[in-house]
């Protein structure tokens, strides 16, 4: 099962965040802990909160599926089964059926996982850091021109995994 966390907007260049991303990618979470707190760099306290995050989300949805019972969780899938049948019939917006779409195969997917986002056994399955619209400036310049400021941000996003590493196998 995977768990998403996205940082967006991040003040720093997409180029000096990806320097950290790309070192942490397919380690497991106490591992890549570890590498952050010792890189001296504001991209790995940022990319180093951004994973926090992710394993919030997972001790967030594993604790929401503990509470309830095998027979609970299969009589939710049926439920949302059916709410997206009902919804197709009658031609509602496909967001919210894309919703509960996704539900649903979260749903499943944590019923066939057996380890069930045990923290320990989560792995960083991709790291990434894409490019967000900059913030732009104006620096004024003789004879009354300008020259344009860039200063660039990002989007964090770190997908975790329970399933066996690629790299162990």
């Amino acid at each position: 099962m995977t768990v998403t966390s996205t940082s967006r907007n991040v003040r720093m260049s997409p180029k000096k965040v990806r320097e950290v991303t790309r070192q942490i990618q397919g380690m497991d979470v106490a591992q890549a802990r570890a590498v952050l707190a010792a890189i001296p760099r504001k991209s790995a306290r940022l990319v180093a909160e951004s994973l926090k995050s992710a394993v919030a989300n997972a001790a967030s949805i594993r604790d929401d599926q503990d509470s309830w019972s095998d027979g609970a969780v299969q009589d939710k899938v049926a439920d949302l089964k059916q709410q997206i049948e009902s919804r197709r019939e009658r031609n509602e917006k496909s967001r919210k059926i894309r919703y509960l779409e996704r539900r649903l195969e979260q749903l499943e997917e944590y019923m066939d996982s057996d380890n069930k986002l045990a923290e320990d056994k989560l792995f960083i399955e991709t790291a990434t850091a894409t490019a967000a619209k900059p913030l732009r400036r104006w620096r004024t310049r003789a004879r009354g021109g300008g020259t344009p400021i860039i200063k660039r941000t990002s989007h964090i996003r770190i997908i975790l995994s329970d399933e066996t590493s690629i790299t162990d196998e």
